[in-house]
């Protein structure tokens, strides 16, 4: 019985050592087009209950900002940097500035300037997803546009 007891131990610590632990948020990706030759990239990320993130626009000092990397491609161009929605405000004496976030569901934007019949945009947003503690995430995302002008 005490054989039995100390598996069951091991296989319970072993499960517990290889789980990614809570996964809170969750991204779906779409595009838009409303003139020709352009699109826009839509980010929605939704977050469980009681978690959040920060915006992109983190004061110097402050948490780890949202940051949006795109992988260099000739097939398309950046219009302008990508927006967000107006952030919760608030400031936090931890950091000791003014920290920006987001909960629930937020939309993001992304101009592109499509330069061939159809093309694929990849990168990845780094961000931090917190409630009691923050876990650092690092997701990866693939969008197809198309040229609406060719």
């Amino acid at each position: 019985m005490k054989k039995i007891s100390i598996l069951f131990l091991l296989v319970s610590f072993a499960k517990l050592s290889f789980s990614q632990g809570p996964n809170p948020s969750s991204w779906t990706y779409s595009t838009e087009y409303s003139s020709p030759g352009e699109a826009t990239l839509i980010f929605k990320l939704k977050l469980d209950k009681g978690w959040h993130v920060y915006s992109q626009n983190t004061p110097d000092g402050g948490p780890l900002p949202m940051v949006y990397k795109f992988d260099p491609n000739d097939c398309y161009e950046l219009i302008g940097a990508c927006t967000e929605p107006k952030p919760h405000e608030e400031f936090d004496s931890l950091f000791g500035v003014k920290v920006l976030t987001f909960d629930g569901e937020v939309t993001f934007r992304q101009k592109v300037k499509v330069k061939s019949a159809s093309c694929k945009i990849h990168g990845t947003i780094e961000y931090q997803v917190c409630k009691e503690a923050c876990i650092f995430k690092n997701t990866t995302f693939d969008i197809e546009v198309k040229n609406k002008n060719q």
